[in-house]
């Protein structure tokens, strides 16, 4: 008993490394998958050459990470249900090619399943994860724009008025919410793109959730050097006008005030974000 708490304990300081990687590292899904592969596969190899490396073992290493991404990240990425099966997959590889025991046999048939699931793995990261996050996260519309309000940092009302007729791209954010930082930089080169256009507004917006106040958004500006145009939204309203129960929520309102399409998160593993959007805008 006092081995299977060890092998449960391994894989809960795993998936809590795993949490820190995702908050201060970063959320792309394709390093989640590859990070996640190696390590299940070196513990339950480790724990599998070792007295006590029971047929269970391997589970208890993955149920953690597994139980954490199915009840976090899939309800929001549902296409990426594989990492779960290819996570399993490497701990189940490592742990039968490499217990105690093994045959010489056994131990050459896992390394050949080792390199064809590896090489199944690089293909599902490559190619399926940044597509399959596009389609999850990004949402088509063709609905009127709420009527919604916002201030300026220094406390006085935003003119919604002046949006009128232009292309307006919203991103709700926080400054406490690494997907939304990590967005931010996309935003600045679409920005950059259309800086010569009085047609397209760019505003990114912050509200008071989770303490956020308009002198930290204008700090945390300041120290990322960020050159978007900022705004505050009282009590989060704009952002519930929109439908939003998320961050970062990025909305794209064409010039007859018609919401074309909306985004709820976002993950440095997607394809062609930036190139999308202005595809859009310049569209619009």
């Amino acid at each position: 008993m006092t081995h299977e708490w060890c092998r449960l304990g391994l894989g809960l300081l795993i998936t809590a490394a795993f949490v820190a990687l995702i908050l201060f590292v970063s959320n792309d899904m394709r390093w989640v998958l590859a990070i996640g592969s190696i390590t299940l596969f070196g513990a339950s190899t480790w724990v599998g050459s070792r007295r006590g490396g029971g047929g269970v073992a391997f589970l208890l290493l993955s149920l953690p990470l597994l139980a954490l991404f199915g009840s976090k990240v899939m309800p929001q990425l549902p296409g990426l249900w594989p990492h779960m099966l290819f996570w399993l997959g490497f701990a189940l590889l490592g742990w039968i090619g490499f217990r105690a025991g093994s045959s010489p046999t056994l131990t050459i048939v896992a390394l050949v399943a080792l390199v064809v699931v590896t090489g199944a793995a690089a293909w599902y990261g490559i190619s399926f994860v940044p597509n399959a996050i596009s389609r999850a996260l990004t949402q088509v519309r063709d609905d009127p724009a709420p009527r919604f309000t916002v201030d300026r940092l220094d406390g006085s009302p935003y003119d919604v008025e002046a949006l009128r007729d232009k292309v307006v791209v919203l991103d709700f954010f926080a400054t406490w919410c690494p997907p939304c930082f990590a967005e931010l930089p996309e935003l600045e080169e679409v920005r950059r793109h259309f800086e010569t256009r009085s047609d397209v507004a760019i505003l990114v917006v912050a509200n008071d959730s989770g303490g956020d106040t308009p002198e930290s958004i204008r700090a945390f500006a300041e120290n990322r050097r960020i050159e978007l145009e900022l705004a505050y939204d009282p009590g989060g309203t704009a952002h519930k006008a929109f439908g939003f129960a998320g961050l970062p929520g990025l909305v794209v309102i064409d010039r007859t005030g018609r919401i074309r399409l909306t985004r709820e998160g976002y993950n440095a593993a997607e394809s062609g974000f930036r190139e999308s959007l202005v595809t859009l805008v310049e569209s619009l």
